[in-house]
């Protein structure tokens, strides 16, 4: 197999933003469910996470994941999808798609509060910024839960700990330090 086809085979994680007419956000979240319970029938979707907007916001922003860029392809093309996208239409005043993206799984964490990063940082600009997102998470673990934690079983205690480390990396800690760390992670050329 060549590169170009290995590349071609590995998932890939897409960005869609949608803006939301103001009064529409109602029936645009029923929309969303709607179309969401198509994807996850459609032979090769992963998975996809919706972030809704800031208070005040009408950014609406999709995450999603196919087997490979072929998958996508056929979700994209499919009648489904035209004759939702068409429904949204009136709900929404602007609609943004992003091109394809291949990525490794952190990059969602990495995209700052407004924006859609198309390019994510260097792998290992992610994997400081990530260690300095625990570092913190950890002091509290050790100082005041691990005594409690100690107390479950063995097999309940990394889940106790992924519950509490992946909700407050995911939203609290990473999009500040993203935001922080933006010079950094997103240079100006």
């Amino acid at each position: 197999m060549t590169q170009k086809e290995s590349h071609h085979h590995q998932p890939i994680t897409l960005v869609f933003t949608f803006t939301v007419k103001k009064g529409k956000e109602k029936e645009f979240e029923e929309w969303a469910h709607e179309i969401t319970h198509e994807e996850q029938h459609f032979e090769g979707h992963l998975g996809n996470n919706w972030i809704k907007p800031v208070p005040g916001g009408r950014d609406y922003t999709v995450i999603y994941k196919f087997i490979d860029a072929q998958h996508f392809h056929k979700w994209e093309n499919s009648d489904i999808r035209k004759k939702l996208l068409k429904k949204v239409e009136p709900l929404i005043q602007e609609y943004r798609p992003q091109r394809l993206q291949q990525v490794t799984g952190l990059e969602t964490w990495f995209t700052l509060p407004g924006k859609i990063t198309v390019k994510p940082p260097p792998r290992w600009k992610m994997v400081i910024a990530t260690m300095i997102g625990i570092y913190p998470i950890g002091l509290i673990y050790q100082a005041y839960l691990v005594d409690a934690i100690l107390k479950l079983p063995l097999l309940l205690r990394p889940i106790a700990l992924s519950l509490m480390l992946t909700p407050i990396l995911t939203y609290i800690i990473m999009p500040q330090l993203t935001k922080l760390l933006q010079p950094w992670l997103y240079p100006k050329k």
